[in-house]
């Protein structure tokens, strides 16, 4: 009897073991099919016809191009990857059946010989760049195969096989780079239609399981806590590699969506957040705040994006979301204008010391690193200049394009929003240059509204404390205890950004128009408008102004790049604190997305109190907001009309006051070191509250916490 029960067990194992081989092969073929359907979709039929025909034009019998150099070693612009990118487009070409190419017996004999030619490439292409070998040319491999196995006749099997060999050339997803966010996800994409070629389940699995295992919140490379994104260590990558990691993300879960390899539904939500919380929040209309593209910036084109992902993402998230991926594509596509449901709100991310504040008329950001976090790097040749990056630099749109393809001519010693020395030959930086900051007084504050970023800078010889206030429509900049030891010009940047229209300016409002190549301003002019926006300075400055045509090339700011020279028309206002200043400080005030005069000159900026700018404590009030922010460095208090303000220990603390006798009380420590918890004491003449701030801990630390009173 025991025998028969063994033999019955044995019958059931292998039942389930065929059933489950019998689902692993089904969900192969579901994977291939939906992978030769996205393919198919990378290009428009007639663009792909007319592409074909050119790149048969140009063949060699052998299958291979003559405007390809093979021995190409290049860390970018690889030459070997356009032979196998000409492939892809035959292949498809051939299995579309739209395609005036479809199943053509010429093409398909220059389809073989192009794939002969490559596996019998003797060296075999390298490159000085890993990326090419192990996500380019593997991912082209594979779609190609993939989309070729939906056409008749079929390659041969022994070639089929030779190029499955060839995705193998690459490093490995278990490993860095390859294990590190969107070169995991880069990598798998691969794994996964390799394994379903080859129907080979225990690929397939490792490749799903080691791409779910990244999609959580990490203190690694990956998706933050505050739904930021780090790439290469702790550096703010939201897009750039950001985008490439929801890219991938994406593409998989298309994949595999509806198989027995499904991402969870948490999973998705985590996608879900970060996509419209974090990738969504860093743009202006079609336009990307460039501080958050890493070595990026020094592309052509790079702030400038498209909905298409935003797209793809909507297809894949809840039905609930919906609506709002549907503004976001509006917004890109320009079917909306960029204050298209926007609605008011401030973010910092505590975790990359970045700070957004979204209002209709406007976008404003900080971008900073302290010594928890990377500043922008430099690799592959590019970004060559851009040391200031991360030293406290705004990004100010109303329409968005403000700094579009801006760089070139940018004088990148001027930066806006920092305070650095005025090095007109900035030393070119070597390559994979990402050095930590060195601050650790460095972050924000906010409760949703309204916030504060915080920066104690100390490097290149330079010290200044720098603060910023979110207040509604109004961005108020604070300078303190600014000091140097160098033979340049200290300058804080206001802007630099692309001249459009005049640039006007008024004492007391009345506005005349600046013309000016490289002047120092009448100390008398309170006010600057230009392009939508207004810069009001409440004491005087050594107030300067260029606006006028710049020169220079991208292969400035990128070894890869043209040298060509191009001439743009840019907008850079300043103020100079000369050599060596000795507590130098400074005070203006940002009031964007102003359609004209009159509305700037209601904006309300009088209603501003500076209540300090010194080197303990920075503080302004805002009068018809009701709105109180402070930055303490260290133990003190602060007074205005008839309210008293003390923090036990250094912190950034906002005060709102919501309505007669009730309070909202925000506090932030921006150093992420202290335990325990900062005391708070607000006063309203003879009524008192003492409020204990517990600091957060972990991947919380260093966020805002938000407390509501009464005084009664």
């Amino acid at each position: 009897m025991f025998q028969k029960v063994l033999f019955f067990k044995f019958i059931l194992l292998l039942l389930s073991s065929s059933l489950a081989y019998g689902q692993q092969k089904s969900d192969f073929e579901i994977i291939l099919a939906r992978v030769h359907s996205e393919y198919q979709k990378t290009i428009a039929k007639d663009v792909l016809d007319k592409e074909v025909k050119n790149i048969l034009s140009q063949i060699e019998e052998n299958g291979s191009w003559k405007d390809i150099n093979y021995q190409d070693q290049s860390l970018s612009r690889w030459q070997p990857d356009l032979h196998f990118k000409r492939v892809g487009k035959m292949a498809r070409a051939y299995s579309n059946p739209k395609s005036n190419f479809y199943q053509d017996s010429r093409l398909y004999d220059h389809l073989l010989s192009s794939m002969r030619f490559w596996t019998k490439l003797d060296p075999e292409p390298k490159s000085d760049n890993w990326w090419w070998m192990s996500i380019s040319i593997p991912q082209e491999i594979g779609r190609t195969l993939t989309t070729l196995r939906f056409a008749t006749p079929k390659i041969p099997e022994e070639l089929e096989k030779a190029l499955l060999d060839w995705m193998e050339k690459g490093v490995p997803m278990t490993k860095s780079p390859g294990k590190d966010g969107s070169n995991l996800t880069d990598i798998a994409q691969h794994r996964i239609i390799k394994a379903s070629l080859s129907e080979n389940s225990e690929l397939l699995s490792e490749a799903v399981a080691l791409t779910a295992a990244s999609i959580k919140i990490t203190t690694g490379d990956g998706i933050q806590r505050d739904m930021s994104f780090h790439a290469h260590g702790p550096e703010l990558y939201m897009h750039g590699y950001g985008r490439e990691y929801l890219s991938g993300i994406r593409n998989i879960a298309v994949y595999i969506t509806g198989t027995g390899f499904s991402f969870s539904k948490e999973q998705l939500e985590i996608i879900s957040e970060f996509t419209r919380n974090g990738y969504l929040q860093s743009m202006r209309g079609r336009y990307i705040d460039y501080s958050v593209l890493g070595r990026g910036i020094a592309r052509s084109n790079a702030t400038r994006t498209n909905s298409t992902l935003i797209k793809q993402i909507q297809a894949i998230d809840d039905e609930k979301h919906r609506e709002e991926y549907q503004h976001a594509i509006d917004r890109i596509d320009g079917n909306k204008d960029p204050s298209y449901h926007i609605s008011p709100r401030n973010i910092h991310y505590w975790r990359s010391d970045y700070t957004i504040h979204h209002r209709p008329e406007f976008m404003v950001s900080v971008n900073i690193a302290s010594s928890r976090t990377i500043r922008t790097e430099s690799g592959n040749k590019e970004n060559l200049t851009g040391q200031f990056l991360t030293e406290g630099a705004m990004n100010i749109s109303v329409k968005g394009d403000e700094y579009f393809n801006i760089f070139p001519n940018w004088d990148w010693s001027k930066i806006p929003g920092t305070t650095t020395p005025e090095n007109k030959n900035l030393l070119k930086r070597t390559n994979w240059v990402a050095n930590r900051g060195n601050s650790d007084f460095a972050g924000g504050l906010s409760d949703g509204l309204d916030g504060i970023a915080v920066y104690r800078m100390n490097d290149y010889d330079t010290k200044a404390k720098k603060a910023w206030f979110f207040f509604d429509n109004k961005i108020i900049c604070l300078g303190a205890e600014i000091n140097a030891k160098r033979a340049e010009n200290i300058t804080t940047t206001i802007n630099q950004s692309r001249l459009r229209g005049p640039v006007q300016g008024a004492e007391r409002n009345d506005f005349q128009e600046v013309i000016s190549t490289s002047s120092l301003l009448d100390p008398k002019i309170n006010w600057i408008f230009h392009d939508g926006v207004g810069y009001f300075f409440p004491k005087e400055n050594q107030l300067h102004l260029q606006a006028g045509e710049k020169s220079g090339a991208w292969s400035e700011i990128n070894g890869n790049s043209s040298s060509k020279i191009i001439k743009q028309q840019v907008f850079k206002l300043w103020i100079n604190h000369g050599v060596n200043p000795k507590n130098s400080s400074y005070s203006y005030f940002i009031v964007p997305g102003v359609k004209d005069l009159n509305s700037l000159q209601s904006s309300g900026v009088e209603e501003l109190q500076i209540l300090r700018n010194d080197g303990q404590i920075q503080a302004i009030h805002d009068q018809s907001k009701k709105l109180t922010g402070a930055v303490f460095y260290q133990k003190g208090n602060i007074k205005w009309e008839n309210k008293f303000l003390s923090s036990s220990d250094a912190a950034l603390v906002q005060v709102r006051e919501l309505s007669p006798g009730t309070w909202q009380i925000s506090l932030s420590e921006p150093t992420q070191k202290l335990k325990g918890k900062i005391k708070v004491i607000f006063k309203v003449e003879d009524k008192k509250r003492i409020i204990d701030f517990v600091l957060p801990k972990g991947d919380l630390a260093g966020s805002t916490l938000v407390k509501e009173i009464a005084l009664d």
